[in-house]
């Protein structure tokens, strides 16, 4: 779980950092973008997690209280 965590803040935190113009925008960050804006779970967070079918919103919020 703590993989999992580190994965998302830091590609998160990299996204960020790429959409004001601190980073260049890689693939990797235009995916993870687009599957946000899709409201899909991005690949490299679901290679690191437990398997699911939900979309983006429903699986975060499962994944919040399996964290709590």
């Amino acid at each position: 779980m703590n993989i999992l965590l580190g994965v998302i803040r830091f590609s998160l935190f990299e996204l960020d950092a790429g959409l004001k113009g601190q980073l260049n925008i890689t693939d990797a960050m235009e995916s993870l973008a687009n599957s946000m804006a899709l409201n899909k779970v991005p690949a490299e967070w679901a290679k690191n997690a437990y398997f699911s079918k939900k979309a983006l919103l429903d699986w975060f919020v499962d994944l919040l209280l399996r964290v709590q």
